[in-house]
Order: C-alpha cells, then sequence, then structure tokens
C-alpha cells in the first residue's frame, strides 16, 4: 500500500476549444494508470462534464468564464474592465488552488503563465512556499508566428519562468519538425529541460466501417468523405464548402461533424443543403470516423490534424483557422511540405478548390502514406509523457 496520496495538478486554458482539455485528460490517464495513489486536478475554463467522461480519481475546479447577454451594448473600456476583473479573479483562484491541494506535480499545457498570465501569481507562490513542488510545461509543437510568441512572452514574463520556475519541458512534437528552441529564442539553460514526446494522441480506434454506416443510414458502397471541425465555432465555412465540393456526386458518403460548439443556425443550414448521401451530426465519435473514412477534410487544430494523421488512410485536407494567429497554418504546411498532407487556404476555400483537394486525396495510395507517416512522425507521445513526467513524480526534493 502506498504511504500517502499524491496529487497533481493540470492547467488546460481551453474555454470554447476542445484540444487543449483532451490533450490534457489523455495525458491524466496515463499517469493514473500507472500510479495506483495519485490524483488529478483539472483547472480549466471548459465546460468539462458536458463534453468528456472524466477517469476515476480525477476532479476538475472549473474557472469563470466571463458571459455577456447578447443585445447588452459595452464601450471598449467597459469590455477592457470586464476582462480585466475576471483575469484578477481567474488568477485569485488559481493561487488558492494551487496552494490548497499542494500538488507533488503541476502539468501547465500551452501557455507557460496561463491565459494571460492568470497563472502567473500561484505557480511563483508555490514555487517559493512548495518548493518541493515539480512543475513541468507541456508545449504544444506550434503556438503562433514565432515573432508575436516572443514578444507576448517577453511582456507576460515567461522567460524568466522557464529558467527559474519550471523544472521540465515537455514537447508534445518532434524538434526535427519544428525547432522550438530556434522559433521561440529559448536560452541554452531552457534548451536543456526539453524533452521531445512527439504527439499526443489517443490509442487510434479499429472501427467497423460498414457498421458505423448504417449507424447513420449511409450507403455502405462508395468512398467515405468525413470532414471535422474541432469545436465548430468556427467552422461552418470548411463544412458549407464540402459540401459544394461534394456537389451532386451519388457515388461518395459523406459524414460532416459540426462540433457542439457550432452556432445551431449555422448547423441547420448545413443539413438543410445535404442531400441524402450526406449526414450532418452535432457530436459522433469524430476519431472512429476518421479511421473509417477514404478522406479526411479537417481544419488545422493540434487534435484534429494528428488525429487523422494517426487515423486516417490517406493524406487529410487540411483547411487552417483564418484569424491572425497562424499556428494552424504554419502546422498545415509543415505537413504538406513532406507529403504527409494537402492544405487549401481560406482564402480560397470554395467547393472547387476543394472538390480539387479531395480528388487528390482519394487518389494517393494508403500504403505509401502509412508508411511516410510512420517515418516522419511519431505518435506515442501520450506514453513517452507520462514515462517523463513519472520521471518528476518519482523525485524527491
Amino acid at each position: 500500500m502506498a504511504d500517502r496520496v499524491r496529487t497533481a495538478v493540470m492547467y488546460a486554458q481551453d474555454s470554447q476549444g476542445l484540444g487543449h482539455i483532451n490533450r490534457t485528460l489523455t495525458i491524466a490517464r496515463g499517469l493514473l494508470g500507472v500510479h495506483p495513489d495519485l490524483v488529478v486536478y483539472l483547472l480549466t475554463k471548459s465546460p468539462i462534464t458536458r463534453l468528456f467522461v472524466l477517469p476515476e480519481r480525477c476532479d476538475y475546479i472549473k474557472l469563470p468564464t466571463r458571459l455577456t447577454p447578447e443585445g447588452i451594448a459595452q464601450s471598449t473600456a467597459e469590455r477592457d474592465a470586464a476582462r480585466e476583473r475576471f483575469r484578477r479573479l481567474r488568477s485569485q483562484l488559481l493561487t488558492d488552488a494551487v496552494l490548497g491541494l499542494a500538488p507533488d506535480l503541476v502539468l501547465v499545457d500551452h501557455e507557460p503563465l496561463g491565459y494571460a498570465g492568470e497563472l502567473s501569481d500561484g505557480l511563483w507562490t508555490l514555487k517559493r512556499q512548495c518548493p518541493g513542488t515539480r512543475l513541468v510545461l507541456g508545449l504544444r509543437d506550434i503556438m503562433d508566428h514565432p515573432v508575436r510568441i516572443r514578444a507576448q512572452w517577453r511582456e507576460l514574463g515567461v522567460y524568466p519562468a522557464l529558467e527559474q520556475l519550471y523544472d521540465g519541458i515537455a514537447l508534445f512534437g518532434l524538434r526535427r519538425l519544428y525547432d522550438v528552441v530556434r522559433a521561440y529564442d529559448l536560452a541554452p539553460a531552457v534548451e536543456a529541460k526539453l524533452h521531445d514526446c512527439g504527439y499526443i494522441v489517443r490509442p487510434p480506434p479499429s472501427p467497423d466501417a460498414a457498421a458505423l454506416r448504417r449507424e447513420v443510414d449511409l450507403a455502405e458502397t462508395g468512398p467515405l468523405v468525413v470532414a471535422a471541425v474541432g469545436s465548430g465555432s468556427d467552422g461552418y465555412a470548411v463544412l458549407a464548402a464540402t459540401l459544394a465540393a461534394l456537389g451532386q456526386r451519388t457515388d461518395v458518403q459523406a459524414v460532416l461533424v459540426t462540433g457542439p460548439f457550432m452556432p445551431a443556425a449555422e448547423r441547420a443550414e448545413l443539413r438543410a443543403r445535404a442531400r441524402e448521401n450526406v449526414r450532418v451530426l452535432e457530436r459522433a465519435d469524430t476519431y472512429a470516423w476518421m479511421a473509417a473514412a477514404d478522406a479526411i477534410v479537417t481544419m488545422g487544430g493540434y487534435n484534429s490534424v494528428y488525429e487523422a494523421l494517426a487515423a486516417g488512410k490517406r493524406p487529410p485536407v487540411i483547411v487552417p483557422r483564418a484569424t491572425h494567429k497562424v499556428e494552424q497554418r504554419i502546422r498545415a504546411e509543415m505537413l504538406a511540405a513532406h507529403g504527409l498532407a494537402r492544405v487549401v487556404s481560406p482564402g480560397v476555400l470554395d467547393g472547387d478548390t476543394l472538390a480539387d483537394a479531395l480528388e487528390w486525396a482519394l487518389g494517393c495510395d494508403p500504403a505509401v502514406h502509412r508508411q511516410r507517416t510512420r517515418r516522419e512522425l511519431s505518435f506515442d507521445g501520450a506514453e513517452r509523457a507520462t514515462e517523463y513526467l513519472d520521471r518528476w513524480l518519482g523525485r524527491t526534493p
């Protein structure tokens, strides 16, 4: 029997996305599976209980999200003041949580000091008051444009934190594909803490493709196209273009997964436009559908892309998110440069460009794609991250 309960705290900054909390839960399950004396607490804005099933010995603290009713007009000054008020509130809650839980290990996903620095006070205070706690940063393969990240990290005080606060850094990617040291100007002392884990994905499924089609009343013959847009909050254009790309084709079956955060009116519009060989689903086991698909359309988020590559038969068609953040574009272009994907820029996205990309994907040789994917990528990141974190859990001050 263990002498005491050990505690891990994991921070994931998701609010409307699914990727960070999905990745964090994958790691939590790995750690809980090898440490029967461990409990895990998640700190997040994500509405977890609506979207995920927590493993045993895992609980969460829901951080408040600023809500604004429709029709309420606020000035820029009022919005900025409200954001800062909520940032201070979350900062205090996070400080109380990490000190009160007195964890053996803290894993911070993606944002080294939390969203807009909201975790900074808590981490520095924890370091002073509980020097035995080990702090590890989980660094996603690509953050954003290097110039923007460097400026943001300088403003928030991330560089001193990487040197003085964190004991280790788990890279959820591979430096040979994207060198975070050079991109984000990491000092040699920080580079020495960096550990390549590879890509964090759940174990790939092995679905019964025919049974999946029967579940949604699709024909069991003909190629299957699956289009998924993560949480769906900004995925309408991708799914609308997929419908246009399919056009009048009756030889192709298709499943479009909108995600839980796509506005209801947009989801209804897609369903109204869908032909009889297309199903529009709000929620589905997207990973299983990707494994059953002959061609995949996805946006460029971490989880979506690497699950498509881990499970898919052919290179995915990636449409990166069209925002000022270019993380998804960089990831998509990196993979395309290695022959692992086809990129359709959101600036030229329409039915014709997507139809051309889908024809390319359907024409690819699955055996060649599988061989190239195994050569270029590593999908055992969850196991390697578990092993890496186990080092810190096993250490004593």
